[in-house]
């Protein structure tokens, strides 16, 4: 389980979305709850990096752009895989 916070060491494209997960987007002016922090334990929290004095983005603006980085991941690993099977 992961969260995104806009505080957080990690970022988004550095997460393997291959995998089975889940996403816990809150609204940008409370911040995820503590239950919430909890459920994304051992550095499971995120951030998408900003530019310039961009504090954050709104919370389904947010989400989308972590969906699309995990849809773009589990494509190419279907690619890849298909691949590899192709030629054996």
């Amino acid at each position: 389980i992961y969260a995104a916070e806009a505080d957080a060491q990690v970022s988004y494209d550095q997460i393997n979305w291959a995998r089975l997960a889940a996403l816990i987007v809150s609204n940008e002016a409370h911040g995820i709850t503590p239950e919430a922090r909890s459920l994304a334990a051992n550095g499971a929290l995120l951030t998408i990096p900003m530019a310039g004095g961009t504090e954050s983005l709104n919370a389904a603006m947010a989400g989308a752009i972590i969906l699309f980085e995990a849809a773009r991941q589990r494509r190419n690993t279907t690619h890849r895989e298909l691949t590899i099977r192709r030629s054996d």
